[in-house]
């Protein structure tokens, strides 16, 4: 198995903030429709949480990461986090700087 470079701060930032947005605007929606059940909430933060999902899973394929991490991003809602997490952990394994 060959090894993946690890991504640099910079890079990783970028899937910090798909994954923050795509798991913020799920409990935006999951609150609505819990409460109150606004359409107008539920119209315009429904595609921007598959935006967000989608360019989450888009980041982590073109950054270098695992095959794994790559593959947690498909977790609906919190899969964006947890590629994070184990891509942070493992750049602190690899010498790097944690992010």
């Amino acid at each position: 198995m060959t090894a993946v470079a690890a991504p640099t701060t910079s890079e990783l930032r970028w899937l910090g903030v798909a994954s923050v947005v795509e798991t913020a605007s799920l409990v935006v929606l999951v609150v609505n429709l819990a409460t109150v059940h606004h359409p107008l909430v539920t119209s315009t933060i429904g595609p921007v949480h598959g935006f967000a999902y989608l360019a989450t899973i888009a980041v982590a394929f073109l950054l270098p990461l695992s095959t794994g991490t790559r593959l947690l991003t498909l977790v609906p809602a919190v899969g964006g986090l947890l590629a994070l997490h184990r891509a942070r952990i493992r750049r602190a394994g690899a010498g790097g700087t944690p992010a």
